[in-house]
């Protein structure tokens, strides 16, 4: 026979049930709700099936929850809420946009440098194939012109003359 969940609670049945409502968040109110299940008797496995978690997820909670009470159970992350921040500012992408489109940055290798030199970012290649991307930049090259090609003569050629 399973011994009885001993918490030196912090909270009464009231506190969590109005912590648990007001909570936007949606792990924190799975959380705050296993606690509020729990400081109404309810058994750990019990809890677990309600709120649609594995036991040992709440006995987890519970080390948490004796560390350092609602304030630490609600604390802890799980998953990638936000994750980094990106690297240029909002301010910088537009410049990095306006000297693409000028014709100043025309490869990816050239946006790294420029972010390098300019603002001390530091981007792999691979970084900055993402950046091109997300800022709609485009990561070709027209095809080199010789500078001593006469545009006439092309254009005269083209028309078959």
């Amino acid at each position: 026979m399973a011994r009885r969940l001993q918490v030196d609670w912090q909270e009464d049945e009231q506190t969590l049930y109005e912590l648990y409502k007001q909570d936007k968040d949606h792990q924190n109110r799975t959380r705050l709700q296993a606690w509020w299940l729990l400081r109404q008797g309810h058994g750990i496995r019990r809890v677990a099936a309600t709120v649609g978690i594995h036991p040992r997820t709440v006995q987890e909670w519970l080390a948490w929850y004796r560390r350092g009470g609602v304030v630490e159970l609600v604390y802890h992350r799980h998953g990638g809420h936000g994750g980094k921040g990106r690297r240029l500012t909002a301010e910088q992408a537009a410049e990095l946009t306006a000297q693409a489109r000028a014709g100043e940055i025309r490869t990816i290798q050239d946006g790294v440098e420029w972010a390098r030199k300019t603002y001390q970012v530091e981007y792999s290649d691979w970084g900055m194939r993402w950046v091109f991307d997300r800022l709609a930049l485009k990561k070709k090259l027209p095809r080199p012109r010789n500078p001593k090609a006469s545009v006439e003569q092309q254009a005269a050629w083209e028309k078959g003359g």
